[in-house]
């Protein structure tokens, strides 16, 4: 086959100009998540949300962090307005521990709940006025078990039994929402993915790659979060936040340039699937859970993250192959537009900035 260079000299079709409006419109909208840890041994409960649902919230904007814990006694009663939790039927009080901000952008509350121990009911709507497609997430621990109660729109009250055990499919659906949110990974996986689809003739060559990149993926991926997660190798998260965004920018200029043939896509979704490993088991850290669910817990995760990449690859895949075998110049818009975002992730993670919206 010819090899065939980019030039910007080629003016981007209209069509092209409509498939980048849907590929930015389709990845820039993060999943926007409240976390809740709440430990019923020391009845404390902590909150994680960022600052841009409550600059919605008031219909105002902060300059800084200062100007946030100005208003840390609004933010505080918003969130006992939306957020209330009855133990045997009976209304619990939650009494403000701490309030702080992080890097211009995370809020971070702590209560001490108030109430007899029981069987828990939990109401949660905080922001979902302003956003229904934010996700609440409440781990809670109780006799050295965990349980995660997952809040949404559509899903605002929850019970639980205490006397039941972590439910696997929690996590399961926890993993979904993490792929999903993720579109970094998505980022790198489309950059591997999209080779496969220019230059294979038939469907079903594209096809066997993509199973063997998807594969290969899965494997890396899944052995390094679980060596990380059980605390076996773990590199600092800013590190492989950046190595992150460099493993895109090299797939997406491999795309451009083709230095790796495509039918050895697999080989680098293999090596660099370590890294991205890494970064999923980030959220399995951070839910902190005890030694005995550990293993069903990172089980069910690591397959709902399978789940949510094989969402994506049926959903976008298609669309690419029908676009691509139309109008062959979109392969290298798309990938020029990954390098792209790339680069601008990488300047982000490597200077500590915040401009990117997702």
């Amino acid at each position: 086959m010819e090899r065939k260079t980019f030039t910007f000299k080629n003016k981007i079709s209209q069509a092209g100009f409509i498939v980048l409006i849907f590929f930015t419109s389709l990845f820039a909208h993060p999943l926007n998540l409240t976390k809740m840890d709440l430990n019923l041994s020391s009845k404390v409960l902590h909150l994680r949300f960022v600052s841009f649902n409550v600059e919605r919230a008031f219909n105002k904007s902060y300059e800084n962090e200062n100007e946030i814990k100005k208003d840390y006694l609004k933010i505080i009663n918003l969130t006992k307005k939306h957020l209330l939790i009855y133990s045997e039927n009976k209304p619990c009080r939650l009494k403000p521990l701490n309030f702080s901000v992080k890097n211009e952008i995370v809020i971070d509350e702590y209560f001490k709940l108030l109430c007899p121990a029981g069987d828990l009911k939990i109401k949660f709507d905080l922001f979902f006025d302003i956003d229904p497609t934010q996700i609440g997430t409440m781990k809670i621990t109780y006799k050295n078990r965990e349980y995660v109660l997952n809040f949404n729109a559509k899903n605002r009250l929850r019970e639980l039994n205490l006397k039941k055990e972590v439910d696997f499919f929690q996590f399961l659906k926890l993993g979904i929402f993490h792929i999903l949110e993720g579109i970094d990974h998505i980022t790198f996986l489309l950059m591997l993915l999209l080779p496969s689809v220019m230059f294979n003739k038939k469907i079903n060559f594209a096809l066997r790659d993509i199973f063997l990149i998807v594969t290969a993926f899965t494997v890396s991926h899944s052995t390094s979060l679980v060596l990380s997660a059980y605390g076996i190798v773990m590199p600092p998260a800013d590190i492989i936040e950046i190595l992150i965004a460099f493993t895109i920018l090299l797939a997406a200029l491999n795309n451009i340039f083709r230095v790796v043939s495509h039918k050895k896509e697999w080989f680098i979704a293999f090596l660099f699937g370590f890294v991205h490993g890494f970064a999923f088991s980030e959220a399995i850290r951070d839910l902190k859970l005890e030694i005995n669910n550990f293993l069903e817990v990172v089980l069910a995760f690591n397959i709902g993250v399978e789940i949510g990449q094989i969402f994506v690859v049926l959903f976008t895949i298609p669309l690419f192959y029908l676009l691509i075998k139309k109008l062959p110049k979109s392969f290298y818009v798309l990938s020029t537009f990954g390098a792209f975002i790339a680069f601008l992730w990488m300047v982000e993670r490597i200077f500590s900035l915040n401009f990117m919206p997702f």
